[in-house]
């Protein structure tokens, strides 16, 4: 028998990308954290895990541990919900970006990080407003070259190239993609059947409650921690109120305020106040260099009744646990560094995510060692 046996579900955000992509970028991590470590670090095969979830266990030879890894699938939800018609595309995201603008509380949103407010806009305005700027700059000298008819149609494809292309390099479609999905979301508007998926993950989860762990994480990443909000308060109201000390909330890189400031959003707002009055453990991991994490903001910023869950909030410092050149470089790429939290540095954190879910320290130890190098 291990001498530390862990069990995760695994949330992941908006990305169509399923099991296969996080398992692999597991098995590598795992291998970095082990070398660095000096840990033998095992990763299971992935197997299906009927009728929608994947699973792998993951050992820690050195430290006698075995995690037992449920990846929670719901990538086929969102490649439904993957708008390909470029128009549709561009349509959808102006009324997204119009239910946003005129429906959250602007009081709290103005305290999010400014790098967040930037990234939110900055896809839509590269898929609306450039082609106009480009095609206007690129009018009279076509005109001039080509003629009338020629010269407005030569600017036209020019200015709609070139603003693909930058809305392309930067992530910016999967960001319309994100916004008009939360949109439908926090509109209420999504298939019933998305909530039968996640009642599913509940039950799940729950069920491990009467199985043999020491300890029980429920982590999600972006998306996904808007997606669990729902999910823990169904279990909190299944467990009449009283989840049991080993278990805990893992947030990483969430957006949850996204929505939990909307006013409109009136059941995701009551969903978020049963979860703030809930009595676990709460890690909320999040970057201000990561314009797609609404980070350092209390996700229960906007409901009515101050929080009471034991919510540990903080940046991952990936500037200490990094070279200034790993630094750097990794900052540089905006869609990349949203994926960080489940990556390994050059130096390694207490609360790694290869740490945290592959040791022998529980969580709450992790967050305390955190907290000892770190002030």
């Amino acid at each position: 028998m291990p001498g530390f046996k862990r069990k995760i579900f695994y949330l992941s955000g908006f990305d169509p990308r399923g099991p296969r992509f996080y398992h692999q970028l597991y098995e590598e991590q795992a291998a970095l954290y082990g070398a660095r470590a000096g840990r033998e670090i095992v990763v299971g095969k992935r197997r299906r895990q009927p009728p929608h979830s994947a699973r792998w266990t993951i050992e820690d030879k050195t430290v006698d541990t075995m995690t037992d890894n449920v990846f929670l699938g719901w990538d086929d939800v969102v490649r439904d919900h993957w708008v390909k018609n470029p128009i549709a595309l561009l349509w959808r995201s102006i009324v997204a970006y119009y239910n946003f603008t005129t429906r959250v509380d602007w009081t709290h949103v103005i305290t999010f990080p400014r790098g967040v407010r930037f990234a939110f806009y900055y896809p839509g305005v590269s898929a609306v407003l450039l082609p106009i700027l480009f095609g206007l700059l690129l009018w009279y000298p076509a005109i001039a070259l080509l003629g009338w008819t020629w010269g407005a149609v030569a600017a036209l494809a020019i200015a709609v190239a070139v603003s693909m292309f930058i809305v392309r390099k930067i992530q910016g479609f999967w960001l319309l993609r994100f916004i008009i999905f939360n949109d439908t979301l926090a509109d209420e508007r999504l298939d019933p059947a998305i909530e039968a998926r996640m009642d599913e993950f509940v039950e799940a989860i729950r069920a491990s409650f009467d199985e043999d762990w020491d300890e029980i994480l429920f982590v999600t990443h972006s998306n996904g921690s808007i997606m669990g909000i729902p999910m823990m308060a169904r279990l909190i109201e299944t467990c009449g109120g009283n989840l049991p000390d080993h278990f805990a909330f893992v947030t990483l890189g969430s957006c949850i305020p996204l929505i939990g400031c909307r006013k409109d959003s009136h059941r995701f707002g009551k969903l978020l106040d049963t979860v703030g009055q809930g009595n676990f453990l709460w890690l909320d991991i999040g970057s201000i260099t990561d314009g797609a994490c609404i980070a350092g903001i209390d996700p229960c910023v906007a409901t009515p009744r101050p929080r009471r869950a034991n919510l540990f909030q903080t940046s991952p410092r990936w500037f200490k646990y990094c070279d200034p050149a790993t630094y750097d470089a990794r900052r540089r790429n905006k869609y990349e560094v949203h994926f960080d939290y489940l990556r390994t540095f050059d130096r390694l954190s207490p609360l790694d995510y290869i740490a945290i879910s592959s040791g022998d320290r529980p969580l709450r130890a992790s967050i305390e060692a955190f907290k000892a190098e770190n002030g």
